[in-house]
């Protein structure tokens, strides 16, 4: 082997150079490893921050409109009035009689005290009309007699078809019956006051047919007061309506005569 720093050949193992006495390394002598310098901790990473992730807006989505069913209106409650004019003039042009009895009830009260007024009413004017002295206390008088004399038929109406059998007649009932059969009295009456007038203006003096006009309209009523004794009999024979009919338009006149002298004796 020969030595690396001055060229000299030295024996096979030799340690040093015997020249220049370097030392000699060993031909197959493996090189002392290196130390090994201890690996280092792990170093854990600090976590990065997270930021937080923004949603986009979600886009709006439309709603389909629900369809609501229409709530159906309540049904009316019947009303416990009947006021119908104007289908009560239609019907009396039709049948009078039957337009009478079919609101002769408690819900048509109304309507025959508002017919009632009216001829008390009109009763009341043309009394004003005809007479020249005292007119205040005979019209007062006329006014009161009318409606003492309705309401006592009314009265009578309702006692009457009990004692005879018949259906009860309420006294509402018998308001609506009474007043709306005596309600062609006022028109009767201004015929009758017109017929008066032109007899007077004309100095005519023969028979007056002003009586003719009132006396339908009493017959009218009467008849109406037997149809509904019919209508409400109850197995009554027709012979107990007619009874009736005629007590109660005996009562009736009875009642008429007396308010007429009670009032008149009181205020004239």
């Amino acid at each position: 082997m020969f030595c690396s720093k001055c060229g000299t050949q030295v024996p096979d193992g030799s340690v040093s150079c015997s020249n220049c006495g370097a030392p000699l390394s060993a031909p197959n002598a493996a090189p002392a490893a290196a130390p090994v310098a201890p690996a280092p901790a792990p170093v854990a990473p600090a976590p990065a921050p997270v930021q937080p992730v923004q949603q986009a807006p979600a886009a709006p989505v439309a709603v389909a409109p629900v369809a609501v069913a229409p709530v159906a209106a309540a049904p009316k409650a019947p009303s416990n009035i009947d006021l119908d004019v104007g289908g009560f003039f239609k019907d009396f042009f039709a049948n009078p009689i039957d337009a009478v009895l079919s609101r002769a009830k408690p819900s048509g009260w109304l309507l025959g005290l508002i017919c009632a007024g009216c001829f008390a009413l009109l009763e009341f004017i043309l009394t004003i009309i005809n007479y020249k002295t005292k007119v205040a206390q005979h019209a007062f008088c006329e006014f009161f007699v009318v409606i003492a004399y309705l309401a006592a038929l009314m009265g009578i109406l309702t006692l009457f078809t009990r004692l005879f059998g018949l259906k009860p007649l309420s006294f509402l009932s018998s308001i609506a019956l009474v007043g709306l059969a005596r309600m062609p009295m006022i028109a009767m009456r201004l015929l009758a006051f017109i017929n008066t007038k032109i007899y007077i203006a004309m100095d005519i003096n023969f028979f007056s047919i002003s009586s003719i006009f009132t006396q339908i309209a009493t017959i009218f009523m009467i008849l109406c007061i037997y149809e509904y004794a019919l209508n409400n009999k109850e197995n009554k024979s027709k012979v107990t309506c007619l009874w009736f009919t005629l007590a109660s338009m005996a009562a009736f006149y009875f009642a008429d005569s007396f308010a007429s002298w009670m009032f008149y004796k009181l205020f004239l």
